[in-house]
């Protein structure tokens, strides 16, 4: 998981970026989504974005961070898409810790890691696509080779304790999304973990899986 972030650091840097508050939900959110990822707009060669920058809400002590917007990643020209929904909450617990401290709410990492960490969640492609394909959404991100190449290493090697993990939650029915209404929001300084069991009391079960399309799966190469 990300290293723990203070509080005050955390407001600072949603500050500067100078977001939109999200729609009112109880409790008061403590600052406003944050856009994460490298600006949008079409990477060298003119095809479009492989994926465009969305908000993000940080979850008490910004260990945790909820998707705010529908995140799209299209594999390069092809048709291949999978969506990561909005209220999806990632840890980057997929990411080897050694590696956390690469990934920033600004850097190219984020969106890529995003993405890896639902594919370890849905578990639809196999473990071994699910790294490949987060080495070619680097590699589009244009996260430099050597550090594209380390982090893959990185997740082919101890990826394993994230996939397992992963699994053994869906199966005792702890829930990886926010709620869109019926439960309170999180306190400003409640943790995910403590909220997740929460909602797990409140009946809030994971969302069932969503197919992922095996055409999409095999540009990560054969299961």
């Amino acid at each position: 998981m990300i290293k723990s972030v203070n509080v005050a650091a955390s407001a600072i840097l949603l500050i500067v970026a100078g977001c939109v508050p999200r729609a009112a939900a109880p409790p008061p959110v403590l600052a406003p989504p944050v856009e994460s990822g490298p600006p949008a707009g079409p990477p060298a060669g003119g095809s479009a974005a492989p994926m465009v920058r969305v908000p993000f809400q940080p979850i008490g002590s910004a260990k945790n961070w909820e998707v705010f917007r529908n995140l799209t990643y299209r594999v390069g020209t092809s048709q291949d898409s999978i969506v990561v929904p909005a209220g999806f909450v990632t840890d980057f617990a997929s990411i080897p810790q050694a590696f956390q401290s690469l990934i920033s709410p600004f850097g190219p990492y984020l969106l890529p890691s995003v993405v890896h960490d639902y594919l370890y969640w849905e578990q639809g492609c196999s473990r071994r696509q699910a790294d490949r394909i987060f080495l070619l959404a680097m590699g589009e991100m244009q996260v430099p080779a050597a550090q594209r190449d380390a982090m893959y290493q990185a997740v082919a090697r101890a990826g394993g304790r994230a996939w397992r993990q992963n699994a053994r939650d869906r199966a005792i029915g702890l829930p990886r999304h926010m709620p869109t209404s019926g439960v309170r929001g999180p306190g400003p300084l409640e943790q995910w973990p403590d909220y997740r069991r929460f909602l797990k009391q409140q009946g809030v079960q994971p969302l069932p899986k969503v197919p992922v399309s095996q055409a999409f799966c095999a540009h990560g190469g054969p299961r």
